[in-house]
């Protein structure tokens, strides 16, 4: 059982599928790319948990993640080389170079540095839910989804995060 997360994103400010297109363009052109975890205004950063993650990777040196587009219902895993976590509030893009350019002007509370970017196939996967850092104490609904699984990309987009923490299964 691995212990990942999933984050949440849409083309709100690309046109559909533009996001993972730069991301891949990026990703071709420089051998790793930046991903801006945007985060509701509402959400806690979970600063234990990236700590957690940057462990794992000094250890394994990465970790895969998931993406998961709500606005076409598109999933993806992706691996993570490296974590810059906001001290307080958000941060910009870590280097402009090899972000994409709607992040230049962007601020946001983590960074996660992409190797790989790839489309996977969710019904494949066996998705249990583990916590919602961001949420933790607001929302008793979602706490009652601890140890439940994921049965579809439709009942994880009910969820109104942008951040999972999720096992893996199998």
């Amino acid at each position: 059982m691995t212990r990942t997360i999933i984050l949440r994103f849409r083309d709100l400010v690309t046109e559909e599928g533009g996001t993972i297109n730069e991301h891949r363009r990026l990703l071709r052109e420089f051998g790793e790319v930046w991903w801006g975890w945007w985060a509701d205004q509402s959400e806690i950063t979970p600063k234990q948990l990236f700590n957690e993650l940057q462990t794992i990777i000094k250890e394994q040196g990465s970790f895969t993640v998931y993406l998961f587009d709500t606005g076409m219902s598109k999933f993806y895993s992706a691996t993570v080389s490296r974590i810059l976590v906001a001290p307080k509030g958000r941060i910009p893009t870590p280097n402009a170079e090899d972000s994409p350019d709607y992040y230049h002007r962007a601020k946001c509370p983590a960074w996660f540095l992409l190797s790989t970017l790839e489309e996977a196939d969710f019904s494949k996967l066996m998705f249990i839910h583990d916590s919602f850092p961001t949420r933790e104490g607001q929302d008793e609904k979602l706490i009652g989804q601890i140890g439940e699984p994921i049965k579809s990309l439709k009942d994880l987009k009910e969820k109104n995060v942008t951040l999972w923490v999720v096992r893996l299964e199998g």
